[in-house]
């Protein structure tokens, strides 16, 4: 009987059904060459054909760390990976399918970070594809923990590292769900970990041969209608009301339907400015308005104009659209966007405000039920839409913060998918901009509202970062769209002392790499990533100095390569 003290550190899990013998013996090369020591390899059999592939695991199988188990039919990969579950004795489950390779140090790695945290149920890495003959590419540099994009998305994959207690609990994998079957563990074991982390290291070298789903993913189509079941019952687990359904990319699509339909403030602040959009002159906030009338479904619907320099005639306009739906505030300060809206959401009354400017334009008439089911999370922040320019591309598709922050996409065309789907899936973000993003009241007053020190550039990565402190997740979704034909209604340019205020409020997460968008600029080369503001050259030179004296100093709570 196996000993507490005998139990290893690691179980590696390995179905096996007629892989290449060379691909499976690269495999067992990456194992056996692992700088970490306290593991146990156990390997499952699923009556493999070849005798090559027998005669090699049998060889494989004289090492006294390796457990091989034969079946005597072939039970598929859920019953082959089962089977291997239940001969594990280790503290982790570390998967690995039959031809695919672990780095060297993969284990090490884990193991270390591990050790600084014990709460820790369930590890990812970051991976890439390798061909057979040895090539690497397609790094896949994944997000932190980012739950909305595993609903649409299982970017978890390899390596995946579990508590096998956990696992065990949960009934390891579930039949029904072959070729998805990692999907759906994940799915399960997320609602259930008490910690999760993220390596931003490539730990694992998935193999792409011919037929196989990292060369192609509709090799395996019934593995596509899996994971589709798999996050439909995630989904009624947690209590989310919504349809999943497969797109063109081969990804999910989660449309959400909210549960309930509490009052919406929508909070714009204008000075009734005019502006050409498609060759017309407009009153911004008169057309922004007679967009939300028109074109939104929500059943109510509060719209709070906080106005300064607007003649009586053009409240009148607005009246006549909004009717009583209407609530005037005054303004006759300095303009400073943070403050009018603080001082509309405190003559507001609904349980969720969103902040809008007047120079956008509703494009889907759901935007706002979209955007309420969201926050049903609680731990959900904030939520934004997808914004457009006047020539149909993405202004913005949320925030990328490095060296700065900018818009995601900016001028990107919208049919463009972006790196692994990234533009298609709705997922976290380290910001939104506050020309559309809706929280829940108590939410916003928890953290303060918007920081008013920021009067017109960074209130909204302000406000992110508050709410990123507070333990909140923050989600942008392509399901809503707006239109937002920036800036113009005021000057767009930032000053260098709203730069300064940001870095010294907020340290050295204003600089370092974006955690949900790694590598972000290097995956999207060639695509028009924007500034989130026009930053003059003495601006972009102070960025690039704050950022060499911060070298060495402590930054924020992360494991980093």
């Amino acid at each position: 009987m196996t000993s507490e003290v005998d139990v290893p550190r690691f179980s590696v899990i390995t179905p096996v059904h007629d892989p290449t013998v060379s691909g499976l013996r690269a495999c067992a090369d990456s194992v056996f060459a692992q700088s970490h020591t306290d593991w146990e390899w156990v390997i499952c059999d699923d009556a493999s054909s070849e005798g090559a592939v027998r005669t090699m695991l049998d060889d494989l199988a004289l090492d006294e760390r390796v457990t091989l188990i034969r079946r005597e039919t072939n039970g598929g990969i859920v019953a082959a990976t089962n089977d291997a579950l239940s001969a594990a004795t280790g503290e982790f489950l570390a998967f690995l399918d039959h031809d695919d390779l672990l780095t060297a140090e993969a284990l090490t790695v884990v193991d270390e970070v591990l050790s600084r945290d014990e709460q820790i149920d369930f590890i990812y890495s970051d991976e890439d594809k390798i061909d057979d003959d040895g090539n690497l590419s397609q790094r896949f540099s994944k997000p932190a923990w980012s739950p909305e994009r595993l609903r649409a998305q299982n970017y978890c994959s390899h390596l995946s590292v579990m508590r096998r207690s956990l696992v065990n609990e949960l009934g390891g994998l579930r039949s029904g769900f072959d070729g998805a079957q990692d999907y759906d563990l994940v799915l399960r074991v997320s609602e259930h970990a008490r910690a999760i982390a993220h390596i931003p290291r490539v730990l694992y070298h998935w193999r792409m041969s011919v037929g196989s789903t990292a060369a192609d993913a509709d090799a395996k189509p019934y593995a596509l209608e899996a994971g589709r079941r798999a996050v439909e019952e995630h989904l009624e687990r947690v209590g989310i009301n919504a349809e999943v359904a497969l797109t063109e990319q081969r990804y999910l699509r989660v449309r959400r339907t909210p549960q309930a339909t509490p009052r919406v403030s929508l909070i714009i602040p204008t000075n009734g400015a005019r502006g050409r959009v498609w060759g017309q002159s407009l009153t911004l906030v008169e057309n922004c308005v007679a967009s939300i009338i028109a074109r939104s479904t929500y059943p109510d619907v509060e719209i709070v104009v906080v106005h300064d320099m607007i003649d009586e005639a053009l409240l009148a306009k607005l009246r006549a659209l909004a009717g009583d739906r209407l609530v005037e505030v005054p303004f006759d300060r300095p303009f400073n966007f943070s403050e009018k809206i603080n001082l509309g959401v405190a003559r507001s009354s609904g349980r969720i405000i969103v902040p809008l400017n007047d120079d956008t334009m509703i494009a889907s008439p759901g935007w706002l039920e979209t955007l309420v089911a969201h926050l049903e999370e609680t731990d959900v922040g904030m939520v934004g839409p997808r914004l457009l320019l006047a020539d149909g591309r993405v202004q913005s598709a949320g925030h990328y913060n490095k060296f700065g922050p900018h818009h995601v996409a900016a001028g990107c065309a919208t049919d463009d998918t972006g790196p692994f789907g990234l533009l298609t899936l709705a997922s976290e973000r380290s910001g939104l901009t506050l020309a559309c993003a809706a929280l829940r009241r108590e939410v916003f007053d928890e953290v303060g509202g918007l920081s008013e020190m920021f009067p017109g550039a960074f209130n909204d990565v302000d406000l992110a970062y508050k709410l990123q402190r507070a333990d909140y997740r923050i989600v942008w979704t392509p399901e809503a769209d707006l239109f937002h034909f920036e800036s113009l209604s005021r000057d767009p340019s930032t000053k260098p002392i709203e730069l300064t205020h940001l870095f010294e409020r907020w340290g050295v997460e204003c600089a370092t790499a974006d955690w949900f968008l790694p590598r972000l600029d290097l995956q999207m080369a060639g695509a028009a990533l924007g500034d989130y503001l026009p930053v003059p050259p003495q601006t972009a030179n102070m960025v690039l100095t704050w950022r060499m004296a911060q070298i060495g100093k402590p930054g924020p709570k992360s494991i980093t390569d």
